[in-house]
Order: C-alpha cells, then structure tokens, then sequence
C-alpha cells in the first residue's frame, strides 16, 4: 500500500479518497432531502440513483486510499464526479437567483480541478495494481 510513492503522492491520495468518503457518508445520513432534491431535478428513480452513486464513490475511494487497483479507482470517481455534476450543478436552469448560479458554475470549476487531481492518480498508478 503506497509502498512505491513519495509522501506527498501518498498524502494527496488520502486527502481526495477521504473528500469522497466524508461527502458520501453526509449523502447517505440526508438521503431523503437528497432524494427529493433529485426529483425536483427529473433524475429518474432517486431510490436507485442515489445508491449506485453512494457505491461508486465509496467504491473509488477505498481503491484509491488503499492503493490498490488506484487508477481504476480514480476512474470510477471521475464518472461519479461528471454524472453528479450533470445532476446537481445545473447552473443553466437557474434563472432567477444570480448568486445560487454563480455557486453552482463555482462548483463546475472546483470539479474540473478534482478531475485534474484524479487524472493524476490515474497517470501515476496506470490501471493495473
């Protein structure tokens, strides 16, 4: 585990596997405003969506914290991140609250950057253990 990597590639693993382990675990304890919250944005079968999702994050992560198949780990938190932007950062339907829409364009851009840092993983460890 992480036997080949420096201190600094070790520590940025942890930090981006416990960012979507923590906001998984909040997802999972408001499941039910996070089901209601996905309706109101047409996300079919939020029953269904929400734990796929909550799988695939915690998934990806635990790959990556424990370095062990990380770059496919990486890959899958790079689908969830893109899926879950599409889902809740849907800045262009905002219309009437300038500030929620300048947040939620914010958080576009914050996902391009852990996008960055998990392309990073990916090229660091390959696909392969």
């Amino acid at each position: 585990m992480h036997v080949d990597h420096s201190l600094i590639q070790t520590l940025a693993h942890v930090l981006v596997a416990i960012c979507f382990i923590v906001i998984g675990i909040i997802n999972f304890f408001r499941r039910e405003d996070v089901h209601e919250e996905m309706r109101s944005f047409g996300v079919p079968m939020p029953e269904i969506a929400l734990p796929i999702g909550l799988a695939s994050q915690w998934l990806g992560s635990l790959l990556v914290l424990f370095d062990y198949y990380a770059g496919v780990g990486a890959l899958i938190l790079i689908g969830f991140t893109i899926v879950a932007s599409f889902i809740f950062l849907r800045w262009w339907k905002i219309k009437d609250n300038p500030f929620r829409r300048v947040h939620m364009v914010v958080g576009i851009f914050t996902n391009f950057a852990v996008i960055a840092a998990l392309l990073q993983i990916v090229e660091m460890n390959g696909l392969v253990r």
